[in-house]
C-alpha cells in the first residue's frame, strides 16, 4: 500500500505536468494573436500616416502623368498654330493652347500643394519609424519566444508520456482502477494533500485519527467528503 501511495503521488504529478503543458501549448496561438493585435493597435496612427503618404505619392504620380500629357497637347497645339492656313484652324489652335495652359497651371498648382503635404507626411513618418521598428523587433522577439516555448513544451510532453507507462504499470490493479476513476471524477486530481487536519482538495476537516493514519502512510485513505486519495507531505510542516 505504501508503495502504491508513493507511486500514485508521482503519477498524479506527472499527469498534472502533462495537462498543464498541453494547456500552455493550446494557449500559445491565442497569446501570439494578442501580441500582434496589441502591436497593430499601438501603431494604428503610424500605419494611417504611412497609408496617407503612399496615397499622396500615388496621387503625385498620377498628376505628373497628366501634366506630361497636357504639356504634349500644349506643344501639339502650338505646332498646329504655326501650321494653320486659315482663320478657323488658327482660332481652334489658340483656344486649345489657352485651355491646355490653364490645365497645366491647375495641375502644377495641385502638384505643389501635394508636394507640401508629402513633405510633412514624410517628416512625420521618418520621426516615428525608429520607435515602430523597436516595437516590431520586440514583438518579433516575443513571438519567437512563444514559438520556441511551444516546441520545448511539446518535447517535455513527449518525455513525460514516455515515463508514464512504467509508472502506471508499477501500481496494483486496484490502485490503477481507483486512480483512473477519481481522475475522471475530479478533473484529473485523484489525490489531495492532507495538511493541518484538513483535505486540501475540498478543505474539509479530517478526524485526528484519520489524519494520523494518513501521516503513517501504511494504507490508502480517501477523503470522506470528496473521495480523493489523501497523502501527507513530509516536506511541509503540518
Amino acid at each position: 500500500m505504501k508503495n502504491d501511495l508513493s507511486q500514485l503521488i508521482l503519477l498524479q504529478k506527472l499527469d498534472t505536468d502533462i495537462r498543464q503543458l498541453r494547456e500552455e501549448i493550446e494557449s500559445l496561438p491565442q497569446r501570439q494573436a494578442v501580441l500582434e493585435e496589441q502591436f497593430a493597435a499601438s501603431v494604428a496612427e503610424y500605419l494611417a500616416l504611412r497609408r496617407s503618404l503612399e496615397e499622396a505619392l500615388t496621387r503625385r504620380g498620377e498628376l505628373e502623368v497628366r501634366t506630361e500629357t497636357e504639356q504634349q497637347r500644349h506643344l501639339k497645339f502650338k505646332a498646329d498654330l504655326m501650321k494653320s492656313t486659315n482663320e478657323r484652324e488658327y482660332t481652334t489652335a489658340v483656344r486649345e493652347i489657352d485651355i491646355s495652359r490653364k490645365m497645366i497651371a491647375t495641375l502644377e498648382s495641385e502638384t505643389l500643394k501635394l508636394m507640401e503635404q508629402i513633405e510633412k507626411l514624410e517628416a512625420e513618418v521618418a520621426a516615428r519609424t525608429p520607435d515602430m521598428e523597436v516595437r516590431r523587433v520586440e514583438v518579433d522577439r516575443q513571438l519567437e519566444s512563444l514559438r520556441t516555448r511551444a516546441t520545448d513544451a511539446a518535447t517535455e510532453v513527449e518525455a513525460l508520456l514516455g515515463q508514464r507507462p512504467d509508472l502506471y504499470g508499477s501500481l496494483s490493479p486496484d490502485a490503477r482502477s481507483n486512480y483512473d476513476r477519481l481522475s475522471r471524477m475530479r478533473s484529473g486530481l485523484a489525490l489531495a494533500e492532507a495538511r493541518n487536519y484538513s483535505c486540501l482538495g475540498c478543505r474539509m476537516s479530517l478526524r485526528p485519527q484519520v489524519f494520523n493514519d494518513i501521516r503513517r502512510g501504511e494504507q490508502v485513505i480517501t477523503c470522506e467528503n470528496c473521495g480523493r486519495i489523501l497523502y501527507f507531505n513530509e516536506s511541509v510542516t503540518a
